[in-house]
């Protein structure tokens, strides 16, 4: 595990469009069978190179695109951890493959700022290596809560934390915490000490969860305190957990680890609830539940709501010519554009098959709007084996607000049947 002492600030990350990541091991079966299995969990490209010549030769070719680097500790021409001191170096989050580990190799390693290490022997090591890069590559989008009065110790905590790829904020106690969060309502993980002077971390925790459920804020206490009472005290006001001091750093992180995964577990569940299994997009009980506020909204005239259903355009022949699967796949590039150019206040949906829906507040010109939507579709490319699939999408519109939402829907249906009539790969309103 790292020190956090000597811990690096994360690099600025690039677009994920740019993002990739590495796997350097001088055994091609390890190698290989850990960059398929990333390939399993991420879509970002994954490249291998078994030695440290071809990973120098990766790092200039993309640099500053490697998001996370698997790194066997041993290379022939890297015999003392060269590898992993020349990727930490480029601001890469790195997990090491060793195989072995004793005290000495624990504590070599445990002097570099890396995520984790592995032993390649070990059963499940490979499963271990997909749930780290899968952990580092989600902490990315994350914010972290550090409340304590010691500064040093906060700063400690938050190496700690950066390593793992979190992004840190930090309060000197309770009451600033409560601050903080009013205006960083999207803190996932918050790492609080007992003793702190205005309001004393047990405190905190009860005040916040007034606000934040366990679902969406996760809450570990740290103390040095004796009292064997204090863990029950911070579990009841609502902690996840409590560490106590000192600790040693793979039990710290692990903690923070789990409290983090269970909160995906729970997102996993909301979404398997919510979300369209193949396009990821919301389904049709979403779009009804929150789309049904959004009209009433416009009932009473605080929102311009435009409705629009999107068809895809001679979708069996898709089907029929080159599989489903690659029809999935075309529906799932359609899913990916209607989120990219989807805002905060919109809702995209697949309504079933090839039909989607599109929920947008408050758009300006929306003939223009859907029309680029449309060219956006139609200049898509879904590669193939042998050459790329291009195909285009009808689009139906509504901006009465009817009885009810599915008023509003049926009223676009009938005009994407216009649309389709008239020729398809184009845009009519009701």
């Amino acid at each position: 595990m790292p020190s956090p002492e000597s811990s690096p600030e994360p690099s600025p990350q690039n677009s994920v469009g740019d993002d990739r990541l590495l796997v350097v091991d001088d055994s091609r079966a390890i190698g290989i069978a850990v960059t398929r299995s990333l390939q399993t969990i991420a879509t970002l490209p994954v490249d291998y190179a078994d030695s440290l010549q071809a990973c120098e030769v990766l790092l200039s070719e993309h640099p500053g695109r490697y998001r996370v680097a698997v790194v066997d500790l041993n290379l022939p021409d890297a015999p003392d951890g060269q590898a992993v001191d020349l990727v930490l170096g480029n601001g890469i989050a790195t997990i090491v493959l060793t195989g072995m580990i004793d005290a000495s190799l624990h504590a070599r390693i445990g002097s570099k700022a890396i995520v984790d290490y592995v032993v390649k022997q070990n059963p499940g090591a490979i499963e271990t290596v997909q749930r780290d890069v899968r952990r580092v590559l989600r902490n990315a989008d994350r914010k972290a809560l550090v409340v304590d009065d010691s500064g040093s110790y906060r700063a400690y905590l938050r190496s700690i934390l950066q390593i793992q790829r979190l992004h840190v904020l930090e309060a000197a106690n309770g009451r600033e915490a409560l601050a903080l969060l009013e205006r960083e309502p999207d803190v996932s993980l918050m790492i609080t000490d007992y003793e702190m002077p205005e309001m004393d971390g047990v405190h905190l925790t009860a005040s916040l969860r007034n606000r934040f459920s366990s679902s969406e804020l996760a809450v570990v206490g740290i103390s040095g305190s004796d009292d064997s009472f204090l863990g029950v005290r911070f579990l009841k006001a609502g902690a996840n957990d409590l560490v106590r001091k000192p600790f040693l750093l793979e039990e710290f992180v692990g903690r923070i680890n789990t409290c983090l995964d269970h909160l995906d577990d729970i997102q996993t569940i909301r979404d398997q609830a919510n979300r369209d299994y193949l396009t990821r997009l919301y389904n049709r009980r979403y779009l009804f539940d929150a789309g049904g506020i959004l009209h009433k909204s416009a009932q009473r005239g605080q929102i311009r709501l435009l409705v629009a259903v999107l068809d895809v355009d001679f979708f069996k022949r898709i089907n029929d010519t080159h599989g489903h699967d690659i029809g999935d796949r075309a529906l799932q590039a359609l899913a990916r554009m209607l989120q990219d150019n989807s805002r905060g206040t919109d809702i995209a949906a697949r309504l079933g098959g090839e039909e989607f829906c599109l929920l947008a507040v408050n758009v300006d010109n929306p003939a223009t709007y859907l029309d680029r939507l449309r060219e956006r579709v139609a200049a898509m490319e879904v590669p193939l084996r042998d050459g790329s699939l291009r195909f285009t999408v009808s689009i139906g519109a509504s901006l009465t607000a009817g009885s009810n939402l599915g008023a509003m829907i049926s009223a676009a249906d009938r005009a994407l049947y216009r649309a389709k009539e008239a020729g398809r790969n184009q845009v009519a309103f009701e």
